[in-house]
């Protein structure tokens, strides 16, 4: 218990997978060391020479360091302080005793560990500096000697008796390490295991609760797209009963302009995406909708359709339906008079990058004055006003009949 809280010095629930690891490991090593240490103040038995008290106190010393580091949250000061102190000291062990004591032999430890915190998240400069801390240590110990670093009280027998010691403690080291070091990351493999099963269920509940608010959604689109049906219906009622002409007309608009916005509830809840719809199938089938709306003016008139593949949340698709309704009605009332030859209207829609461009035109007699009619007409008033709703730009123009162009930001 005691040893596992040591390990997790300074590891938090909040830190990645590899930080968590490097921590540990640190940890893990530090400990050792100092493991190391208490078991190598038993050599003075064996050996008849001077003990190196200053070296194993500034391993001790560095280690409590580390642990310290880690606790207080600084973990990158304590990899780097772990990997430049433990190689300063094998170094030193180096100096102090000749090769065949078999010093160097702390190395493969140090280069297993100095692998094992490398953490794929960082930079592998960060890495290569460690293990370029290690082979300078290496190579240093290898072809530098400091005379006055040597202890002199060591006799050929000691020697004998430290090479058999180092080399039996340097491999139970590197075994335990290894022991150690798989059970850590047996652990933390369960932890992610762990913390991935609970992932999978929160998944599965916001699946969940995704699934009923999209039935919920879609109960929804089906019962205003019922209801505006009604309120249609109701109007077509009323429209039999005007009691003149004019009042027959604008009932025929006003139920035109609730069938455009009823049409788009309609598609939606008929496909599994309740955010947007297909624009050129909606509005194909509102121009179809429109024209059977004015059969005296309209059985003559040809309907020429360019419509691109768009889809189009319904926040912007409604607006555009009832600006769509508002033109082709009033070229349907407007543009053409009886003796007008081979009259059409022409509606197109195209992506250029992110814009959705919408014209639609007639051949017909064109606007009049276009400032005065946008002040006066309804229809063309409306559409400025919904054009204002979805940031679009909107232009009227007279090309060879009457022409309304809308730009819409998507």
């Amino acid at each position: 218990m005691i040893f596992g809280n040591l390990i997790n010095l300074g590891v938090k629930s909040e830190m990645e997978f590899y930080q968590k690891r490097e921590a540990r490991i640190v940890n893990l090593f530090a400990l050792i060391t100092l493991l190391g240490l208490i078991i190598g103040v038993s050599s003075i038995m064996f050996i008849s020479g001077d003990y190196v008290t200053s070296t194993v106190l500034f391993t001790t010393l560095t280690s409590l360091s580390i642990l310290f580091l880690n606790y207080k949250l600084h973990h990158n000061a304590a990899t780097y302080l772990f990997v430049i102190t433990i190689n300063v000291t094998i170094f030193i062990l180096n100096q102090q005793y000749i090769d065949s004591v078999g010093n160097y032999l702390y190395y493969f430890p140090v280069i297993f560990c100095v692998a094992l915190i490398h953490n794929p998240v960082k930079s592998n400069t960060r890495t290569a500096i460690f293990f370029s801390i290690v082979l300078v240590s290496f190579l240093c110990s290898r072809f530098i000697h400091i005379s006055y670093l040597k202890n002199t009280s060591i006799t050929e027998a000691d020697n004998t008796a430290l090479l058999t010691y180092n080399s039996v403690l340097a491999f139970f080291v590197t075994i335990i390490l290894v022991f150690l070091v798989v059970k850590l990351i047996n652990r933390q493999n369960n932890e992610a295991l762990a913390l991935l099963h609970k992932e999978q269920d929160a998944q599965k509940i916001i699946s969940q609760s995704l699934k009923e608010k999209e039935t919920l959604l879609a109960e929804i689109q089906h019962r205003v797209k019922n209801n505006l049906a009604i309120i249609t219906g109701l109007l077509n009622l009323q429209t039999e009963k005007a009691p003149c002409e004019t009042s027959k007309q604008l009932m025929i608009e006003s139920r035109n302009r609730v069938m455009s916005i009823s049409m788009v509830h309609e598609r939606l809840y008929k496909k599994d995406n309740l955010s947007k719809i297909n624009l050129k199938l909606y509005l194909f089938e509102l121009v179809q909708e429109l024209i059977k709306s004015f059969p005296i003016n309209s059985k003559q008139i040809e309907i020429i359709d360019e419509l691109e593949m768009v889809e189009l949340e319904i926040t912007k698709a409604v607006p555009i339906g009832l600006i769509v309704n508002e033109a082709i009605t009033n070229s349907l009332k407007h543009a053409f008079n009886n003796g007008h030859q081979n009259p059409s209207i022409k509606i197109k829609m195209q992506l250029i990058y992110d814009r959705i461009q919408i014209c639609i035109m007639d051949n017909g007699i064109g606007f009049g004055d276009i400032t005065s009619r946008q002040d006066t007409a309804l229809g063309l008033s409306l559409i400025e006003s919904l054009s204002d709703q979805i940031d679009a730009t909107i232009v009227f123009k007279n090309d060879t009949g009457a022409c309304v162009s809308i730009v819409i930001p998507v």
